[in-house]
């Protein structure tokens, strides 16, 4: 929840940032944004299987504190009067150190459970990463506001948000290091076995078309709230999307796994997102786009802790290097769906969901035929 937290609050900062540069036109404003908020993504796809790997070979704790640290230091360097060249290196470093905490965290909590209790586990760090990139924001935009308003109206940053989101990171960094050690364990020599690559790979490439898509629906809602304001405010479409990703992770995943196998239910998550990413093609606004984010929001509930423990399973000794790589293909299914939306929003409107929804669609049935092959004898 941190770590989400310290990319979420600068999101509503980093106009004021970039302003502050010196940068004149609004466009440039709105471009270097992007750029900057790519940057720092781009950090988190190069480094995450590198902290991995090292979270492997050293005390998982060392890892987690190190880039929990590293990710409230770059947010205090954000207060500085930085050149534009400075600010994408500040959002570079702290890409680079955040980059550390999930392939860890999710390392950790394997060694430290029991096989039966990952799927609920896992589904609360998908959940607790959920609350983080919802309060983020939020406090990004509830903290500056009146802080700019107390100093007459300034447009330069409003650290306050900053400073407290990063005393949460140092926070969670000192308590990371009162839990016990944990390192990887090897597996005896007796049942040893090796990672299973090519499971490993297919449920990267579903994780990527997943955060693909609900990435294009985030990018798509908001460019169509800009064309259509009558349509409803944005902001309440991600709080609900937020709220049942939680409830389903909290909830419904243990119960829908007992009752359809973990198979079955992936392939179900799977569909029920492509719905919802079809009729957000078809949606203007209201009852009907609430129900494409419910429809949405269900399925990566499910998916995204389904499979990551797909991948666990199959990653034997190398948790660590296992979950860095499911890392790094999210991050790239974040930074090819943001780019790719505003392409396709442009020619056509329903274009990006049209296509996101295809995509999601194909990655079902290959799921579905996968699991039909595990089956088979």
């Amino acid at each position: 929840m941190a770590v989400s937290m310290a990319y979420g609050v600068t999101l509503p900062l980093l106009p004021g940032l970039v302003e502050r540069t010196g940068v004149g036109s609004v466009a440039d404003v709105e471009s270097h944004t992007g750029w900057i908020t790519g940057v720092y993504t781009l950090a988190l796809f190069l480094f995450a299987p590198a902290w991995g790997a090292l979270a492997d070979r050293i005390d998982r704790r060392w890892v987690l504190a190190a880039g929990l640290a590293g990710s409230s230091v770059a947010l205090w360097a954000l207060t500085a009067p930085f050149s534009m060249r400075g600010l994408y290196a500040v959002r570079a470093i702290a890409g680079l150190t955040s980059a550390a905490v999930l392939p860890a965290i999710f390392a950790y909590v394997v060694t430290a459970s029991a096989p039966s209790r990952l799927q609920r586990r896992f589904a609360w760090i998908a959940s607790a990463t959920a609350l983080g990139f919802l309060l983020g924001p939020a406090l990004g935009d509830g903290l500056a506001g009146p802080t700019r308003a107390s100093a007459g109206g300034d447009s330069g940053l409003a650290s306050l948000p900053l400073d407290v989101v990063a005393i949460v990171g140092l926070l969670a960094a000192v308590g990371v290091l009162g839990l016990p050690p944990n390192r990887s364990i090897a597996p005896s020599p007796g049942s040893a076995r090796s990672a299973d690559e090519r499971r490993i790979v297919r449920s990267l490439l579903f994780t990527a078309v997943v955060v693909l898509a609900i990435t294009v629906a985030e990018v798509g809602v908001t460019l169509a709230a800009r064309r259509a304001p009558a349509a409803g405010p944005v902001s309440l479409y991600f709080a609900l999307c937020s709220g049942v990703m939680i409830a389903v992770q909290f909830w419904a995943l243990p119960r829908l796994e007992r009752r359809l196998g973990e198979p079955r239910l992936v392939v179900a998550a799977l569909g029920g997102l492509s719905a919802g990413l079809c009729l957000l093609a078809l949606s203007r606004g209201g009852f009907v786009t609430a129900t494409a984010f419910v429809l949405a929001a269900a399925g990566i509930g499910v998916l995204i802790p389904s499979l990551a423990v797909r991948i666990s399973s199959a990653a034997g000794a190398r948790q660590g290097w296992a979950m860095g790589r499911q890392a790094a293909a999210a991050n790239l299914g974040q930074a090819v769906g943001a780019a790719a939306t505003g392409s396709l929003f442009a020619l056509a409107p329903p274009l990006p969901f049209l296509i996101a929804g295809g995509l999601t669609a194909l990655a079902a049935g290959a799921a579905a035929w996968e699991g039909a092959a595990r089956r088979t004898p």
